[in-house]
């Protein structure tokens, strides 16, 4: 990533911030109804239909074993794609797009659990946060192995 300028959605989940590539989102939702699917991994929250898409909505704060927020007016679902597919990743509250340069990405902190180690690909350090950037391939992949 040195070099480049990356430009970050920032979330919140819980107390902590985190940060997706923008070319990685297609859109930002308001939490619509959603379907469950029985004998589902815990993370998945269930499925919606978004214009004729079936779309598996993965719970980012279970999936990083985080604290679940309750339900707010603030929860929003990222849409993204992975190998076609499309996935909505549920936070609980967006907050801004953050422009950074790819050399201002330290790698990821050793002493993060084995469970959130591997679906972060680094950090960045403002003067007044530090923003984990999501692996999103990695967070699908491991989503979708455990749906099998």
């Amino acid at each position: 990533m040195a070099d480049s300028t990356l430009q970050l959605c920032s979330f919140q989940l819980a107390d902590a911030l985190f940060g997706l590539d923008t070319m990685l989102v297609q859109e930002i939702i308001k939490v619509p109804e959603i379907t469950k699917v029985y004998q589902a991994p815990e993370e998945i929250t269930g499925i919606i239909n978004l214009r004729g898409k079936i779309v598996t909505i993965i719970d980012l704060a279970i999936k990083l074993d985080l604290p679940t927020e309750v339900e707010t007016k603030n929860r929003r679902i990222i849409i993204v794609e992975s190998d076609n597919e499309p996935f909505g990743l549920m936070v609980d509250h967006i907050n801004d797009v953050i422009h950074i340069d790819g050399d201002e990405i330290d790698p990821s902190p050793a002493n993060l659990r084995a469970t959130q180690g591997r679906f972060i690909s680094g950090v960045f350090r403002n003067e007044e946060h530090l923003i984990a950037i999501l692996n999103l391939e990695e967070i699908v992949n491991q989503t979708e192995k455990k749906a099998d």
